[in-house]
């Protein structure tokens, strides 16, 4: 009797659901949480002005909805100083240091595939 082979469409609640790499993209993909992921790892804390000033055409709205979500998932950590006005500060937690390799990697992807884009 042959097995059948897995095919992903027809659980694909399932596979959405088990997929290590899709549960990782849900964490961390889109186009701001890399690049503020980026920006806390070369940076120990920014406060939120200067990862808005940093990533350029983000909007406040934006940064403020990827940085929550982005908390929500234990990867930065929020400090709120009790100042009027009130400061802000982001740092990567523990575990969203544990994101380096990936993020070094990624920027590596990415210079490469640049690279190649020229040729």
């Amino acid at each position: 009797m042959m097995k059948k082979k897995y095919d992903p469409l027809e659980n694909s609640e399932e596979f959405f659901a088990s997929c290590p790499v899709i549960t990782t993209l849900d964490v961390i993909g889109g186009k701001w949480k890399p690049a503020i992921l980026w920006q806390l790892q070369n940076n120990d804390l920014l406060r939120f002005g200067q990862l808005k000033k940093r990533l350029g055409g983000i909007t406040q709205k934006m940064l403020t909805q990827q940085l929550r979500e982005l908390e929500a998932n234990n990867i930065i950590l929020r400090k709120i100083y009790p100042e009027v006005p009130p400061r802000v500060e982001y740092r990567l937690s523990d575990h969203g240091k544990s994101l380096a390799p990936l993020l070094n990697e990624m920027a590596i992807w990415g210079a490469n595939h640049n690279r190649a884009k020229e040729k």
